[in-house]
């Protein structure tokens, strides 16, 4: 990983600022105890937590471990950066990369939205970033000795000025931001004194600094207008910027941890020192929680330990401590999501018994429920009337009739889970057979007609789709689909095709739930098209009736085949003589196409006045393939003279 070159200058301030990330969060109706999902995380300790809506990915730092993790929105490791010692204080900067500070490397690492780390700003000298934030794109830090700094990446080298503030922390300060303003608090100092700048001017202004007591965490809201504090002693209050005087306070508990805001101001509190409803919600405007949440496994909530899924339902929380840590997720705080799976079969021959299968989650045991059966004969209650212990129930439905039957399943939640219903279908009937024919089966065609196929369905349920297919002879080409459609109200689909060698169509009907699948098939055979022609002829003309090419004695006719091509093939050429009785066969040979095309000649002595006659012809198996019927050609006539 490239270093990146820097250049230090040196500034002094009497204000502390810092800027920091914002959580978001969900409003809800009632109080209540319960949280969605704990997952075990793989880190020796933890940093800081931020999530990105964009990608459904969720940042978690390890400082003891040395490495940034990213999950998916389960808490499913989906990438591992390691050898990062330190590495603490997270920010999801406005481009979406993510940016982690390690003091112990003096050194502030970029990642981009998969957790893939993409630069190293390494600072000089004894600058030890600790604690993140971010305003108009500049990047603000806060020193792991107390100090206040700042990186610029503007020019051609990076410029850190360190040393903002002239009176430093006792520790780093946890840092916040929201537009121009930056606010920073020494989370270990008791008077919890909260410093609000001004940083967008060359040197930050104060705006205000107040002591409203020891904080933990801070976060703005989202317009600025508010910002939330969290710490001991029952810290829990959201001041105005300006002045840092009180706009409210929430009644959370007395060892705030963390905090979070959502962009429509609900407000996420934590709390560091119990498990027992340690995340309180507060709707926009509400004192008083309007849920509490119960953290599962691994120990409280870590401070600063809370993050919302940005515009999204979920809020997630760190938990844990002693080398051992949970991922909380609560899954839409306001009431957590309900699932209700049912299965019913894809359809039932009637007398047979079908399973009806229907689960619950995560709603618990002993929670009413309905769930109806209806078919033609009327609606009726079904299967149990409250949530199974093991969220599971099974019926078994035997149908007395033949149409549809309809199960509807519903709960119709409470103050911590959310209604559901579904409804399922399935057709109950008795399977039969029908019938399917398709014409012109036998039939010869010559090559390159196209010929209308009329395939024929019987009834059936549901289904009126009939494919036609046609695979014509030979391994080269492959059997294709011609024609998809509906029959129409005679049970007629048609489909063209043209012929070009020896075929077998195909009707298939499908099926429906209760018709059975049928094919017929259709075999046409396909002539080729072949000719002979002669060559070296000096006339034509006739002989009684019949035409004839006329040629020297000393001259050797030349007969030119075309067929219709194809590998391998040879054409059959028979050369006759009239013997003044009848027609007898002289001469036969076969001869191989090339580009559709034969070429003989016949040589020797040539008797005048002796009528000949020559065709070419294909014949099925005989001439290199079976993939046309056999052809005869029409005769050629010819005769020698002087």
């Amino acid at each position: 990983m490239p270093v990146v070159p820097h250049r230090i200058t040196r500034a002094t301030l009497s204000a502390a600022l810092v800027a920091g990330s914002t959580a978001l969060a969900l409003s809800a109706p009632a109080p209540a105890s319960a949280i969605d999902l704990a997952v075990p995380l793989d880190i020796a300790s933890f940093g800081d937590i931020v999530v990105s809506g964009d990608t459904g990915r969720i940042f978690i730092t390890d400082p003891a471990g040395g490495k940034l993790i990213t999950t998916d929105f389960a808490g499913v490791v989906k990438s591992t950066a390691a050898n990062l010692p330190g590495i603490s204080s997270l920010l999801l900067a406005g481009n979406g990369d993510v940016y982690a500070a390690s003091p112990a490397e003096n050194s502030i690492y970029a990642f981009n939205r998969s957790g893939t780390r993409i630069a190293t700003y390494r600072a000089p000298g004894d600058i030890r970033p600790a604690t993140l934030a971010e305003t108009g794109g500049t990047l603000w830090f806060g020193e792991a000795d107390g100090g206040l700094g700042r990186l610029d990446r503007d020019g051609e080298v990076d410029e850190w000025t360190p040393d903002v503030t002239s009176t430093p922390f006792d520790e780093a300060p946890i840092l916040a931001s929201r537009g121009k303003l930056i606010a920073a608090v020494d989370p270990s100092a008791t008077t919890g004194t909260v410093t609000v700048v001004d940083a967008s001017t060359a040197t930050p202004a104060p705006v205000a600094a107040a002591s409203i007591g020891q904080t933990r965490d801070l976060t703005f809201n989202a317009d600025g207008s508010r910002l939330v504090v969290a710490g001991p002693q029952g810290l829990a209050r959201a001041v105005k910027p300006a002045d840092l005087s009180t706009i409210q306070n929430y009644t959370a508990g007395t060892d705030g941890a963390a905090v979070a805001v959502k962009p429509d101001g609900t407000v996420a509190v934590g709390l560091g020192g119990t498990t027992s409803k340690a995340v309180s919600v507060f709707a926009p405007g509400s004192a008083t929680p309007t849920r509490q949440f119960t953290l599962r496994g691994t120990g409280p909530l870590q401070r600063g330990g809370l993050a919302w899924e940005p515009d999204g339902p979920r809020l997630f929380g760190v938990s844990g401590g002693g080398g051992s840590y949970s991922l909380q997720i609560l899954d839409d705080p306001a009431k957590l999501a309900t699932s209700l799976r049912l299965t019913v079969p894809a359809k039932v021959v009637l007398g047979q018994t079908a399973t009806i299968t229907g689960v619950f989650a995560p709603v618990p045991a002993g929670l009413p429920v309905v769930i109806t059966r209806k078919d033609s004969a009327g609606s009726r209650r079904v299967g149990p009337s409250t949530v199974p212990a093991t969220g599971t129930f099974r019926i078994s439905d035997k149908p007395t009739r033949p149409g549809s039957v309809t199960y509807t399943a519903a709960f119709a939640g409470d103050d911590d889970y959310s209604p559901v219903t579904v409804v399922r279908s399935f057709p109950v009937g008795t399977v039969r057979a029908t019938t399917l024919t398709l014409d012109r089966n036998g039939s010869t065609y010559a090559a390159g007609s196209t010929v209308t196929f009329t395939a024929k369905l019987g009834a059936t349920q549901t289904n009126r789709t009939v494919e036609i297919w046609a695979d014509p002879y030979g391994g080269d080409l492959p059997n294709r689909l011609v024609r998809k459609a509906t029959a129409n109200s005679r049970g007629l689909v048609t489909a063209s095709f043209k012929l070009t060698r020896t075929t077998t169509m195909s009707a298939i009907f499908r099926g429906d739930a209760f018709t059975s699948a049928r094919t017929a098939t259709s075999k046409v055979a396909t002539r080729v098209s072949v000719s002979v022609a002669l060559d070296r002829h000096f006339g034509t003309g006739k002989i009684g009736s019949v035409s004839y090419h006329f040629l020297r004695s000393k001259v050797n006719p030349r007969f030119i085949t075309s067929m219709s091509p194809y590998p391998g093939r040879s054409a059959y050429l028979e050369i006759g003589y009239h013997d003044g009785k009848q027609w007898r066969t002289w001469k036969s040979a076969y001869s191989k196409l090339y580009d559709g095309k034969a070429y003989n000649e016949l040589t020797g002595t040539h008797t005048v006045g002796l009528k000949y006659r020559v065709r070419a012809s294909y014949l099925n198996g005989k001439s290199g393939d079976t993939v046309n019927t056999t052809t005869y050609g029409a005769y050629k006539y010819f005769t020698f003279t002087k």
